[in-house]
């Protein structure tokens, strides 16, 4: 898993390489998250941490999310697409992919600890020139939790630029 975080982190730093502006953030989240377990769908409500960057066209983020009983850290890039369609630079729709490391606990389960990857798409509303609010979705698949098939849900994340 630490290699797919690795990797993941890599692969951003080539595609900013050829950017010329890059912007680093702090940030802030909130998640709702539909967990797929045993056939029933528990609701967790997270807090989590990002630390990120971004160019004009790119974005890539770590977050650490926090729960009673859901603890995450991912690794996220996504493509800022469709920017001429809304003709202004205040709001940027996106689509990007995850992966990360998981770990809940439920009494039910035999493994606790898994990983997931996953897409995740949403906008991008710049408040002031050094900070934006992100409205996503997301939709993971989970692996090594054996009860555990998918995760979905919506995050509200608040990041200042630096």
């Amino acid at each position: 898993m630490f290699k797919i975080i690795l990797f993941t982190a890599l692969l951003f730093s080539s595609l900013s390489a050829n950017q010329k502006e890059e912007f680093t953030f702090l940030g802030l989240s909130i998640s709702g998250n539909a967990i797929d377990l045993d056939s029933n769908n528990e609701q967790i409500k997270s807090i989590g941490l990002r630390y990120g960057k971004q160019t004009l066209d790119w974005r890539t983020m770590f977050t650490y999310d926090y729960s009673k009983e859901y603890q995450s850290f991912s690794a996220e890039i996504d493509k800022i697409v469709l920017d001429e369609l809304f003709g202004t630079p205040k709001v940027r729709p996106y689509l990007g992919i995850s992966v990360g490391t998981l770990k809940l606990d439920y009494d039910s389960l035999l493994d606790t600890h898994g990983y997931y990857y996953g897409i995740n798409t949403g906008f991008i509303f710049y408040a002031t020139d050094t900070v934006d609010v992100d409205l996503a979705y997301h939709y993971y698949s989970v692996q090594k939790i054996e009860s555990v098939d998918k995760i979905q849900g919506i995050t509200l994340g608040i990041h200042y630029f630096y």
